[in-house]
């Protein structure tokens, strides 16, 4: 009996012996992370923010990441003419409270990128500022300490609307440092 290999089967049967185990990167877990946040206009410094923040993971590379938190937009009191009110309102600070689930994908046990949509209520001046449905985007790192614990590093990116100031459709961006708890040890 005769057997015909080509090229490809010779390399194909090589990797196959030298494969790495790999172990999923995606754990189930619970995070409290805080950071700085800076929205993309003139009227806002930078603010700082917290969130609270879980990780399910549905396979070896995706996870759902439900959060809520509070980011806090610091105004610089610029004034401007209120035609509702037919006054000059100060623009005041915005206190934005949000309820959220990402999708999250890992590269591998150290990269990820995630976003989804988040509803968001902002006030500022005694009244709503900003409220709707809004959406995120973040990518990072995940440090790892022990079996259990990671820190994720993460830059992101929310995009709200800001009704009450004029500012329409506004990017926040920043950074968020969580501490993540991991029910099942990493391997």
């Amino acid at each position: 009996m005769k057997y015909n290999y080509n090229l490809s089967t010779l390399l194909i049967i090589p990797l196959i012996f030298l494969s790495v185990k790999s172990y999923s990167q995606a754990r189930s877990g619970i995070g409290l992370a805080y950071g700085p946040n800076k929205p993309f206009s003139d009227d806002y410094n930078w603010g700082s923010g917290f969130q609270v923040l879980g990780n399910i993971a549905i396979s070896d590379k995706w996870a759902i990441v439900p959060n809520f938190g509070y980011d806090r937009l610091n105004s610089k009191n610029r004034i401007y003419y209120d035609p509702a009110n037919f006054n000059n309102s100060r623009i005041s600070n915005i206190d934005l409270f949000y309820l959220g689930a990402m999708g999250k994908y890992c590269f591998n046990k150290y990269v990820f990128a995630k976003a989804g949509p988040i509803l968001y209520a902002g006030g500022g001046n005694e009244d709503i500022a900003a409220l709707g449905i809004g959406g995120t985007a973040a990518g990072g790192v995940n440090l790892i300490l022990d079996r259990h614990s990671t820190i994720e590093a993460s830059l992101f990116t929310t995009v709200i609307n800001i009704e009450s100031t004029g500012n329409g459709i506004t990017p926040v961006a920043g950074l968020k440092i969580a501490y993540i708890f991991n029910f099942r040890g990493i391997d």
